[in-house]
C-alpha cells in the first residue's frame, strides 16, 4: 500500500484534477451560448445555468478540499479512509463512479440523433455528463491506486504481458508497413471487399458487460448441466433475435416488384435456390444445368428447406436464420473447452450482434447474413465445429481420440459448404502434431481417423456422382481448376464464360479483368501483381486487416447505417486504406488487446489455446491463394478476432480488480485439463465406437443425396399438344389460335416448354437489375416480365414482352411457346397450367416467325 506522502499526493491530485475539470466545463458553456430566444442569464437559458451554479459549487468544494489538503496530512488519510478504504461510503462512493462512468461516456459519445426524447436537448445534457465521465474515471483511478500492490504480480503475469508486448509491437510494424505501401489495404481487383460485419461500439460495451457479470455470477463452475442451460438460453436468444429481424432488400435479394411484390433471390443466391429448385420437381439437384458441383449440402439443406415450408422466401428465411443461431452457442461451448466460459459467453454475445447486424445492413453492404442464400455464414458454422472439436480432441489426445473422428466430421462438412476447407486435411494434423510428436504412431491414427471421417460424411454424395457418370471427387477437382484458370490470371472478356462474367460482376471490381465491360479507363494498365508470391500475401494481409475492422473504430455509440456508411469508408470495396488519426488509435488499441489474448491464450492452453488462431490462418490462407479476401468471404471464420479480443480485455480487467484487491472468479477453470484426471474406462471397444461415429457422418452425408428422392418427376410423360388443345379457348381469347401456334412451332427456332416459373418480375421501359449477364432481368428497352422456367429442358431464361400480367406466380406449372434467342427463349406466349389459370401473349404482337421482331418504344412506353 502507499505511504502517507503519497497518498496526500493521490488526494492533491484528484481533487485539483475535479475542480479543473468543473471550471472547464463551465467555461466551455459559457463560450457556447444558449439560443437568444432560451437565454435566461448570462446567454445560458434556465437549465443550463442551474448545471453552470452546480459546476461551480463543485469547484469551489474541490478547491477547498484541495487546500484543506495542503494544511492537514492527517485529515487526508481520514477523508481518503472514509472515501476509498472499503466503509459503506466508499463502497457507494464506487457504485457511482462506476454508474457514471457509464452515464458519462453516453453523454460524451452517444450522438444525438439516437438520444430519441431528449435529442432536442441533448446538446445542453451533455457538458453535465461530459464533465462525469473524466471525474468517474478519475475516482475509480484512485480506488485503483489505493488499493493496490504492484510488487504483488506475478511473474507469469509479467511474462504474459511481455509475450504480448512482442507480438503487439510485430503487429504494429507490418501494419505500418502496409499503411506505407497500401499493400494489403487498397488494390482495385476481383473478389476484393471491404471488412467485415461491424460490431458497434454500444454492442460492445455490452458484450464486455455480460462478460463480467457471467464471471461473477456464474464464476468457473464447471458443471455440465449448466453448460445445456447455457447453450439452450443462448441459442433460444439467438434465434428469436435472427428470426425476428426483418429480411432487406440487397443485391442477392432485389427489391420486391410487380407482378408478385415479394423478395426473390439473385444472381449466387438464385444459383443455389434453383439447383434445389430442381430437386423439388424429382429431376435431382442441379446447378447451372450441371448436376456435378461442390457445396452439395447447402443445396440439400434447401430442398428440405423448402419441401417442409413452401416458397415464400420470408419464411423461408426465418426458419434458416433460426437454425443457423446454433453458431452462437457454438462459440461459447469453444470458449469453454479453452476453460474460459466468461470470454465464451461474451463471445457469444457479439455473434448474436454480429448476426443482427449482417442482416440489418444487407442493404448497405455486399455481406452475407443468416437471412441470405449463400454457403458462407453456415460454413462459419462448420468453421466453428472445427475449432470445437479440435480443442477437444488437443486437450487429451489419448483420452479423448475419438474427437479426431468428430475432426474429420467437420472438415467434411465445411468442404461439402466451401472447397477452402480442404486446406484443414492437410494443415491440422500438422498443427496437431506439434502436440502429440513424442507419441508419432497416436498422431498418424488420429490422422487416417480424420481422413477417413472426411470420406464418410462426403461419400454418399460422390457415389450419387459416380452413379450419374461422373467421377468421384472430380468437383473438388474442377473448382481448383476453375479458380486457377480464372483468378491467376485476367483474362480477356472476350474469352470469358457466361458464369465468369458473373462472377466478375458479382465483384464491383473495376479490374483490367473486365475494364473493358465497363470502359474504365482508369484500370485499363496491366496489374502488377499476378504472381502467386505477390498476390497471395496482399489477400492474407488483407483478409486480417479487414478482420479486425469489424471492431469499433471510435467510441462513439452511432447506429448502424452511420457506422457503415458515414463513420468509416471501410466497408467499401474501393476504400483507398486512408485512416482518421481517431480510427487509427483505435486499430491499434484493437491489435493490442488481440494479441494480449493471443498471448494468455497461449500462456493458459498452450497449442490448445491457439487452435481458433490456427484455423483463422489455415482458412485465410486458403482464400489468399485462392485470390479472395474481405467481404463475404471472410464470414466462415472472422468470429475469432472477437473471441482473441474478448481474452485480453477480460484479461486485463481481472488483473485489475485484482490489483485493488477486488474479488472475482478465476477467467481461467481447469476443471477440464487432462493433468490430474485418471482416465476413465469406455464401455465401448474403440472399433465399435469408431465404426458408430463413421457410420452416423456417413448417416448425416447420406442426407444430401436423399433429398433427391423426395419429390417424384414432375413432368414425366407430360403432353404438350394435350395442354394446348384443353386450353384452346383461353388462347384464342388472347389473340392465337391453335391453327397459328401449330404453324409457328414449325419455325426450326421455335420451341415449347413447359416447367416450373421461378422470380417473376416485371420491368418497364429501360429498367431492369443491370445492363447485361443477368438475363432475363437484363435492362431493356421496351416493358417486360423476366421469369426462370425450370424443367426437363433444364433452365430457361423467358422474355415476355409487354406489360405486367395479372397473374404469374411463383413456382407455378407452365407452358411458354417461343423462339430461342442466344441468352433466352424470347416468348410468344405463356400459359399459366395452375387451378386460375392463365394465358399471355407479347405485347405489341409480332409476326409469328422467328425471330421475333424486338417492341420499338416511345418514351411514353408507347411500343409498336
Amino acid at each position: 500500500m502507499q505511504n502517507s506522502k503519497s497518498r496526500r499526493g493521490i488526494f492533491l491530485v484528484y481533487t485539483s484534477f475535479v475542480a479543473l475539470c468543473s471550471i472547464v466545463i463551465v467555461a466551455a458553456m459559457f463560450r457556447s451560448p444558449s439560443e437568444p430566444g432560451n437565454a435566461v442569464f448570462l446567454g445560458l437559458s434556465l437549465l443550463r445555468l442551474v448545471f453552470a451554479g452546480g459546476l461551480l459549487v463543485v469547484f469551489v468544494f474541490f478547491v477547498l478540499l484541495f487546500m484543506q489538503g495542503i494544511k492537514d496530512r492527517e485529515w487526508v488519510d481520514r477523508t481518503l479512509a472514509t472515501w476509498f478504504g472499503g466503509g459503506r461510503f466508499s463502497k457507494a462512493t464506487a457504485w457511482l463512479a462506476g454508474i457514471g462512468l457509464g452515464l458519462g461516456w453516453i453523454g460524451c459519445f452517444l450522438p444525438s440523433y439516437r438520444a430519441g426524447l431528449l435529442g432536442n436537448h441533448w446538446n445542453r445534457i451533455q457538458p453535465l455528463l461530459a464533465f462525469i465521465l473524466p471525474v468517474s474515471i478519475a475516482t475509480l483511478a484512485v480506488f485503483l491506486l489505493l488499493r493496490s500492490d504492484v510488487s504483488r504480480r506475478s511473474l507469469k503475469i509479467s511474462s504474459t504481458f511481455r509475450l504480448s508486448f512482442v507480438l503487439f509491437f510485430a503487429g504494429v510494424i507490418v501494419l505500418g508497413l502496409m499503411l506505407y505501401t497500401k499493400y494489403g489495404i487498397h488494390d482495385l481487383e476481383d473478389f476484393w471487399y471491404g471488412a467485415g460485419v461491424p460490431i458497434l461500439a454500444s454492442q460492445l460495451l455490452s458484450s464486455l458487460l455480460a462478460g463480467m457479470i457471467f464471471l461473477l455470477v456464474v464464476g468457473n463452475r464447471n458443471s455440465t448441466r449448466l453448460d445445456l442451460a447455457i447453450f439452450i438460453l443462448l441459442y433460444a436468444v439467438t434465434a428469436v433475435a435472427w428470426a425476428d429481424e426483418p429480411l432487406q432488400g440487397s443485391f442477392l435479394f432485389i427489391d420486391q416488384r410487380a407482378p408478385n411484390q415479394v423478395f426473390y433471390p439473385f444472381a449466387d443466391a438464385a444459383a443455389f435456390d434453383v439447383a434445389s429448385q430442381f430437386g423439388l420437381i424429382g429431376q435431382g439437384i442441379f446447378i447451372y444445368n450441371t448436376p456435378f458441383f461442390d457445396r452439395s449440402i447447402y443445396l440439400g439443406f434447401l430442398v428440405y428447406l423448402h419441401t417442409l415450408f413452401g416458397q415464400n422466401y420470408e419464411i423461408l428465411m426465418i426458419v434458416q436464420a433460426a437454425l443457423f443461431a446454433v453458431l452462437s452457442p457454438l462459440i461459447y461451448l469453444i470458449g469453454r473447452s479453452l476453460n474460459m466460459r466468461a470470454v465464451g459467453f461474451a463471445s457469444a454475445v457479439i455473434a448474436t450482434l454480429r448476426g443482427i447486424n449482417a442482416i440489418a445492413a444487407s442493404s448497405m453492404t455486399d455481406l452475407v447474413s443468416p437471412k441470405m442464400i449463400m454457403t458462407d455464414f453456415p460454413a462459419a458454422i462448420g468453421v466453428a465445429l472445427l475449432v470445437l472439436f479440435t480443442c477437444e480432441w488437443l486437450n487429451g489426445p489419448h483420452r479423448k481420440w475419438h474427437y479426431a473422428l468428430w475432426v474429420g466430421g467437420a472438415i467434411g462438412l465445411t468442404l461439402m459448404l466451401r472447397t477452402n476447407a480442404l486446406v484443414f486435411l492437410l494443415l491440422i494434423p500438422m498443427y496437431a502434431l506439434f502436440r502429440i510428436a513424442p507419441q508419432w504412431k497416436t498422431w498418424l491414427v488420429s490422422s487416417v481417423l480424420i481422413l477417413l471421417s472426411v470420406i464418410a460424411i462426403t461419400l454418399p454424395w460422390e457415389l450419387r456422382n459416380l452413379s450419374r457418370g461422373g467421377t468421384m471427387y472430380s468437383s473438388i477437382l474442377v473448382k481448383i481448376q476453375d479458380v486457377i484458370r480464372s483468378r491467376y490470371s485476367a483474362p480477356e472478356p472476350d474469352s470469358m464464360s457466361p458464369q465468369e462474367k458473373v462472377l466478375s460482376l458479382v465483384t464491383f471490381r473495376q479490374t483490367g479483368a473486365i475494364s473493358s465491360l465497363y470502359g474504365d479507363s482508369r484500370v485499363a494498365q496491366d496489374q502488377p501483381c499476378n504472381a502467386v508470391i505477390c498476390f497471395a500475401p496482399k489477400h492474407f494481409l488483407h483478409n486480417v486487416v479487414t478482420s479486425i475492422l469489424i471492431l469499433p473504430a471510435s467510441p462513439m455509440l452511432d447506429d448502424l447505417r452511420h457506422v457503415i456508411k458515414e463513420s468509416h469508408p471501410f466497408w467499401r470495396a474501393d476504400w483507398d486504406g486512408n485512416f482518421t488519426p481517431s480510427s487509427l488509435f483505435f486499430l491499434v488499441l484493437n491489435l493490442f488487446f488481440i494479441m494480449l489474448g493471443i498471448s494468455v491464450a497461449w500462456k493458459q492452453r498452450r497449442l490448445q489455446g491457439l487452435v481458433p488462431l490456427a484455423v483463422f490462418t489455415f482458412y485465410n490462407l486458403s482464400n489468399a491463394f485462392a485470390r479472395t479476401s474481405g467481404g463475404r468471404y471472410i464470414v466462415p471464420m472472422d468470429w475469432v478476432i472477437p473471441l482473441y479480443f474478448m481474452i485480453g480485455i477480460l484479461f486485463l480487467l481481472k488483473e485489475t480488480a485484482e490489483a485493488a484487491d477486488i474479488k472475482v472468479a478465476p477467467l481461467f477453470d481447469l476443471g477440464n485439463d487432462e493433468q490430474g484426471k485418471t482416465h476413465v474406462h469406455e464401455s465401448r471397444s474403440p472399433w465399435l465406437q469408431t465404426t458408430l461415429i463413421l457410420s452416423l457422418l456417413f448417416g448425416a452425408g447420406l442426407l444430401v443425396p436423399l433429398s433427391e428422392t423426395l419429390h417424384s418427376p414432375r413432368y414425366a410423360g407430360f403432353d404438350t399438344t394435350q395442354a394446348l388443345r384443353e386450353r384452346e379457348t383461353q388462347m384464342a381469347e388472347a389473340g392465337l389460335e391453335w391453327v397459328q401456334i401449330n404453324e409457328f412451332l414449325k419455325n426450326p427456332a421455335a420451341e415449347i416448354l413447359v416447367g416450373r416459373t421461378l422470380y417473376p418480375r416485371s420491368y418497364k421501359l429501360g429498367q431492369g437489375e443491370i445492363s447485361f449477364t443477368f438475363y432475363p432481368y437484363t435492362i431493356m428497352e421496351f416493358p417486360r416480365t423476366g421469369f426462370f422456367l425450370i424443367g426437363p429442358e433444364g433452365q430457361n431464361n423467358i422474355l415476355l414482352p409487354g406489360g405486367v400480367p395479372d397473374y404469374l406466380p411463383h413456382a407455378a406449372d407452365a407452358l411458354v411457346i417461343g423462339c430461342r434467342e442466344q441468352n433466352y427463349i424470347d416468348a410468344l406466349m405463356v400459359i399459366v397450367l395452375d387451378e386460375p389459370g392463365a394465358v399471355y401473349t407479347r405485347s405489341p404482337m409480332s409476326e409469328l416467325t422467328c425471330p421475333l421482331r424486338q417492341p420499338v418504344c416511345e418514351n411514353n412506353s408507347v411500343c409498336r
